[in-house]
């Protein structure tokens, strides 16, 4: 997977909107994070169970959002 942290090419829309996905991705997913530190501080349980499903998820699409960065940038380096 790339290091690189910004888009390989400026003025590209598909970079742009791919990695807005990834940006909206990682800020529902820290959202998450914080409130699962909330609830185990509280010793929530419940929430805790209903946290757990939704951040597997989260992190899913963060990683896929990721892959599909990676994917497009490569299509910007020379042959």
């Amino acid at each position: 997977m790339s290091t690189q942290m910004m888009p390989a090419q400026e003025n590209c829309a598909e970079c742009d909107r791919l990695w807005e996905i990834y940006t909206q991705a990682v800020m529902a997913h820290v959202k998450i994070v914080s409130r699962r530190h909330k609830a185990a501080l509280q010793d929530d349980s419940a929430v805790l169970d209903e946290i757990e499903a939704i951040e597997a998820g989260l992190a899913q699409q963060q990683m896929k959002a990721r892959r599909a960065i990676d994917d497009h940038e490569a299509e910007h380096e020379p042959v």
